[in-house]
């Protein structure tokens, strides 16, 4: 049964004071708004918490099913690919190569695959670690901080994109509000996050790889809570799409024990066998929403 809370902040979203706790007791850590649905931990973490989460050790976790990639460097290659594909879609929206910010970038790879492809293209990312390696061994314009600490002009950048980031967010729709001001007119921006309620959401329960530990995923959206977000802040969805990644097949195998062991042992045992286990796949559960929105006037 599902009880209902005064929340200690209104809800990002619709406002709304009241929160419900989610039915799975594994889940206990989350709350569902009962006005719009939007659901996010029931206690943010201080800033301190934030920053060492993202520290070397996320981008090379040992543990990544609660927290961080397995090996964010080793699988270049599929991100560079994953981005190819993401590009592809900004790129029918928006015709002409302009400025480009990828904000949350990680190791700077998606800022790698836009420039080859003539954007001029820049990264911000939380973590100092990621931004070295990015302006280091990628030699692409990346800076250590968060969105609304730069200097980046209002109406100066063409397109925006957050891939996997805005679940970050302790204050989802004000990162929203001020990626609208920093768009020139008619920019877009375009973002993707772990849909809560997908079919896989749904039926794995707790056992779904979008639920992360309390400090990393604040928030966990929908379709129709992200665009209604969006529209919120002031952008036009163009395009909706359940959006797909592509995998190392030896990645592919440790997932599957999440979901189904003796599976996944098998498939292990036959990717190493015949050596495939740097071999991508693109996969598709249907699990992230992917979307590209213009700026409103």
């Amino acid at each position: 049964m599902t009880t209902k809370s005064p929340a200690a902040s209104p809800c990002n979203l619709c406002g709304s004071t009241v929160r419900v706790r989610l039915k799975d007791k594994k889940l206990a850590h989350l709350k569902r708004c009962p006005a719009c649905g939007l659901v996010s931990v029931r206690n943010f973490p201080a800033v301190e918490a934030l920053q060492q989460l993202y520290s070397e050790d996320y981008f090379k976790s040992p543990n990544s099913e609660l927290s961080g990639y397995d090996d964010y460097e080793r699988d270049r290659y599929c991100i560079l690919k994953t981005a190819d594909r993401r590009l592809d879609v900004i790129e029918r929206h928006h015709l002409r190569r302009g400025r480009l910010l990828d904000v949350g970038c990680a190791l700077g790879f998606f800022v790698e695959a836009a420039q080859r492809r003539g954007w001029e293209a820049e990264g911000i990312d939380i973590s100092a670690h990621a931004v070295q390696y990015a302006s280091e061994k990628l030699h692409v314009n990346a800076r250590a901080g968060v969105l609304d600490q730069m200097d980046f002009e209002p109406d100066s950048l063409d397109v925006i994109s957050m891939w996997d980031v805005v679940e970050h967010f302790t204050d989802p729709l004000s990162q929203l509000e001020l990626c609208h001001t920093l768009l020139r007119k008619d920019g877009l921006i375009a973002l993707s996050t772990p849909d809560v309620q997908s079919a896989v959401a749904k039926v794995t329960g707790a056992r779904w790889m979008g639920y992360k530990l309390a400090e990393e995923h604040l928030y966990y959206f929908s379709r129709d809570t992200l665009c209604a977000l969006l529209d919120k802040a002031g952008f036009d969805v163009l395009e909706t799409q359940q959006i797909g990644k592509d995998v190392a097949l030896e990645f592919f195998a440790r997932r599957m024990r999440m979901y189904a062991p003796p599976l996944a042992t098998v498939a292990s045992t036959v990717i190493d066998k015949l050596g495939l286990g740097r071999a991508s796949v693109y996969v598709n559960p249907r699990d992230i929403v992917f979307v590209v929105a213009r700026k409103r006037d």
